[in-house]
């Protein structure tokens, strides 16, 4: 098991970190994370960033893991501290995170 995405679910259920899904629109709405914030990484690629504080726990995914490792990156070199890359959707779920289609 994902023991990042494991300790997403904790911490989301938790109210102590942020879930930020950053795949595209019709990805989302196919399905996401309950809970989770989302925000195109091309918009943090533009240099648009969701308002969310630098100290809190971030936790990226996106279906794979390859964007959410980019944002991750991004988000990092823009002054977040504490940002981690779960992977995808599926380690979410695998983890015992709910999904959403609302």
């Amino acid at each position: 098991m994902n023991t990042n995405a494991a300790q997403a679910v904790v911490d989301q259920a938790a109210g102590t970190s942020v879930l930020l899904d950053v795949r595209r629109d019709e990805e989302w709405a196919a399905g996401h994370a309950a809970g989770a914030l989302h925000w195109e990484l091309a918009r943090l690629e533009r240099g648009e960033f969701p308002d969310i504080p630098h100290d809190v726990t971030v936790y990226t995914h996106c279906a794979a893991g390859g964007r959410a490792g980019k944002a991750a990156e991004i988000l990092t070199a823009n002054g977040w501290e504490h940002v981690v890359n779960i992977g995808g959707l599926k380690d979410w779920e695998e983890a015992g995170g709910a999904l959403s289609t609302e």
